[in-house]
């Protein structure tokens, strides 16, 4: 089976770069294990202080894969009280690493709650942003709230409701993005030079001082877990999945 993660080493980072461009860098099981394990790599070298997430083709992350039809919707798996795909992305608020998400193509559904998790945000000139799972009868109970902690509770409402798409700038604008330039890589060497003056326990300490600061209801990714998959439920969204699955991921 291709890997679905690769993982570089550089000086005081861990790079892990979605690789499966041909069919969009979808989420799926194995992506969410394989970036969970490079975060592990990443927390077990105390010389490491940012974790980037970054990836190949046109595609930064298309969302869920729905190439075998909707998912199931009979209760967790394994008994967990969360989804795999919250777990990752309540970690990578978490870790104390500073987390980095270079974004230089289309982040989609799910994939623009991968991006929104990360502390910090990078957009390239190919970068487009949009919540696209009310056009098929879904709701991103588990991406809209880092999407809203970016953005506030209303941008991000009427941005999920409207299907919205944000291109690098108006992402920046509406704080989804932190930064934007042409290329994302010299904005990654950019933010990695200042990164290198803040050591990681003064960064671990900042990250857990904010979520004091904004904490967030325990419960909320179980209850965003039982919502999701109520609506993998519903029958109306069941058959508009089923169509979609012909073209793959959404």
């Amino acid at each position: 089976m291709t890997s679905a993660v690769s993982v570089t080493r550089g000086r005081g980072l861990l790079r892990a770069e979605l690789g499966r461009p041909e069919r969009r860098n979808p989420i799926d099981a194995t992506l969410l294990a394989e970036l969970s394990a490079a975060l592990d790599q990443a927390e077990a070298d105390p010389a490491c202080r940012v974790f980037v997430l970054s990836s190949t083709g046109t595609d930064f992350c298309a969302g869920t894969d729905l190439s075998d039809g909707a998912p199931e919707p009979e209760g967790l798996p394994d008994g967990r009280e969360e989804l795999p795909y919250w777990t990752l992305l309540d970690r990578l608020t978490r870790t104390p690493l500073v987390t980095v998400a270079l974004v230089d193509g289309r982040a989609t559904a799910g994939g623009v709650g991968l991006a929104a998790a990360c502390d910090l945000v990078l957009a390239g000139g190919r970068a487009t942003f949009r919540l696209t799972e009310a056009l098929v009868g879904l709701v991103p109970a588990m991406a809209l709230p880092f999407v809203a902690r970016r953005t506030g509770e209303q941008r991000a409402f009427a941005a999920t409701l409207r299907a919205e798409e944000f291109d690098a700038e108006a992402a920046v604008a509406a704080g989804l993005a932190d930064l934007t330039g042409p290329d994302a890589e010299p904005l990654l060497r950019r933010v990695l030079a200042g990164l290198g003056r803040v050591d990681r326990g003064t960064a671990a300490a900042l990250k857990d001082y904010r979520a004091r600061l904004f904490p967030r209801d325990e419960d909320l990714g179980r209850d965003a877990s039982r919502r999701l998959l109520d609506r993998f439920a519903d029958p109306a969204c069941r058959a508009l999945l089923g169509r979609l699955s012909e073209v793959g991921a959404a």
